[in-house]
């Protein structure tokens, strides 16, 4: 969705827009759609400068980072942002260093804001910083890739070197033991003589 800034009154403008499907490219992104988002808000210009607030609503899918199992969560986020139009003294396709004050705010070029751009920027930032399908999910076995949540892997999972040399004195304390065992048990008794 295109916000054109051409005839924007002085006081502002109201939008709303629901994406049909396949009208948002998540290509790059890590999640899917599960519904169709809704976006509505204000925009109110103060000299060249734009300011969009307002409301955004989605429902997303994205993989388990443990498991893979795809899980699905609402978004439901205010967004409050600003938009300035890119300095003269900037070439396109050029660096330049952001100064604290270009934190806050994003640059539009020409006399439109592309809504779309924004929304999946939001997506984004919605997400979890780890997507988990349940807290006690133990993930896949990384041996066979079996999901430990539904079950059982019988690989043998590999000793830790550091501990290599604590396991090999505790088989050769069996092995002594063994040893002692069989010893005692094929010496003939004294009473038996």
């Amino acid at each position: 969705m295109i916000i054109s800034l051409v005839r924007l009154p002085a006081d502002g403008r109201r939008f709303e827009h629901r994406y049909e499907t396949g009208e948002l490219d998540l290509g790059a992104h890590e999640f899917r759609l599960a519904a169709a988002p809704e976006v509505s808000g204000r925009v109110d210009r103060t000299g060249m400068d734009i300011r969009l607030r307002g409301q955004l609503r989605a429902r997303l899918l994205a993989p388990c980072d443990r498991c893979l199992t795809e899980v699905s969560f609402d978004v439901d986020a205010p967004f409050d942002l600003f938009y300035a139009p890119v300095p003269a003294d900037v070439e396109a396709g050029s660096e330049t260093e952001l100064q604290e004050r270009d934190l806050g705010f994003s640059f539009y070029e020409g006399d439109s804001i592309d809504l779309d751009e924004m929304v999946l920027e939001q997506l984004a930032l919605a997400l979890p910083t780890r997507v988990l399908c349940r807290s006690d999910c133990r993930g896949l076995c990384d041996q066979c890739g079996a999901d430990l949540n539904s079950e059982t892997c019988r690989c043998a999972k590999p000793m830790d070197p550091r501990w290599q040399a604590l396991a090999d004195l505790r088989a050769d304390e069996r092995d002594a033991e063994t040893n002692d065992a069989e010893t005692n048990v094929d010496a003939p008794r004294e009473e038996e003589k």
